[in-house]
């Protein structure tokens, strides 16, 4: 909405424009940041998982390679 007599060619969004893309852009940046930081902490936490398991000797009973025809149901 322009002011009587004003020229529409020279309308412009003004500074309450600029502070609302420039809080969106804000708020997007510390979105992506907090996502990355979040990402980092799940994929860390994946690899200390499978050190741990690959640290650990394998259980009475687990046997990685079992015998030829155990275990495939053909008995």
């Amino acid at each position: 909405m322009l002011a009587a007599g004003a020229d529409p060619r020279y309308a412009s969004p003004g500074v309450l424009g600029f502070l609302v893309i420039f809080g969106l852009a804000l708020v997007t940046w510390l979105l992506m940041r907090s996502m990355v930081g979040h990402l980092r902490k799940v994929r860390y936490s994946a690899e200390a998982a499978e050190r741990e398991a690959a640290s650990r000797p394998p259980a009475p009973g687990d046997a990685a390679d079992p015998p030829d025809g155990a275990g495939d149901g053909r008995g």
